[in-house]
């Protein structure tokens, strides 16, 4: 497997996986490997070539999405998503780890029958790391029935995962509330949503489909909502001019503010002070 590790102007470029290999194996479209990571060593920022799965069988270390961090620890079971930047910091101890390797072609089968996610997701307890285990042990106990098995188990974990993802989602997730605060609280600055995804530790396009399925708009025009709400305020409570109010609340000039303003109030800022003076 190769990992992508970006370069200067966020080009990424391909090179070996990480840690030291102590056995592998090729499963039909899975590529199981088992391998060893020695205390404090630390991966750069990286994203995957191949989406997988990793059980943590010894060991601990610090995950790394954009702004937002988890330890791991055994028996924890990851999904990493292809091309989700992220990095680790192993601990004392180092670290051991299981993982599968997915081709994307069976992904792509699976997201075709259920919702299966386009993000990195961890699960500390239930069936997934169970599933985990189950199939550790059938690499390290390998016989003619077990790529049969393994083949099986992938499917049970596959389920299982959009399962789960599922039952959590019904309500408005927590990363999503924390987008929602970020928001609130700096919608006069500019976010792409690569950076909003990173802090929120999802893929770029579940945020934004999450996002709107709560929402029933885009972020981009939930922030420009805000940010001519508070506009419509700073008009009423302040003698700030349209050029200062359209500069503290993130339009790039006064003639934007006011093309914006109109089109959603129905009428220009200066009428609307006018209006209301």
């Amino acid at each position: 497997m190769l990992y992508y590790i970006p370069r200067m102007n966020n080009v990424y470029r391909k090179i070996k996986l990480f840690g030291e290999s102590l056995a592998d194996q090729k499963i039909s479209a899975f590529t199981l490997s088992e391998r060893f990571y020695s205390p404090f060593f630390q991966t750069p920022s990286h994203s995957h070539e191949k989406s997988l799965f990793c059980f943590v069988i010894k060991g601990s270390y610090t995950e790394t999405y954009g702004n937002r961090s988890i330890n791991c620890s055994p028996s924890d079971f990851l999904f990493h998503a292809s091309d989700f930047p992220h990095a680790e910091q192993y601990h004392r101890n180092g670290g051991h780890s299981f993982i599968v390797e997915v081709e994307a072609d069976w992904l792509k089968s699976i997201r075709e029958q259920i919702d299966f996610p386009t993000f990195s997701v961890d699960f500390k307890c239930g069936t997934l790391p169970e599933l985990g285990a189950k199939l550790y042990r059938e690499f390290r106990n390998f016989d003619s029935l077990s790529s049969l098995i393994i083949e099986g188990v992938m499917m049970e974990i596959a389920g299982e995962t959009a399962r789960t993802i599922s039952f959590k989602e019904k309500h408005s997730p927590l990363w999503l509330k924390r987008i929602e605060t970020l928001l609130l609280e700096r919608y006069a600055e500019s976010f792409s949503l690569t950076e909003l995804a990173e802090f929120a530790r999802v893929h770029p396009i579940h945020l934004a489909q999450t996002f709107r399925k709560f929402h029933n708009i885009t972020i981009g025009q939930f922030v420009r909502k805000l940010r001519l709400e508070n506009a419509k305020n700073q008009l009423l409570k302040t003698r700030n001019t349209c050029t200062e109010i359209a500069a503290s609340n993130g339009f790039s000039d006064q003639s934007h503010f006011t093309r914006l303003f109109k089109t959603h109030f129905g009428i220009t800022p200066h009428q609307f002070r006018q209006n209301n003076s």
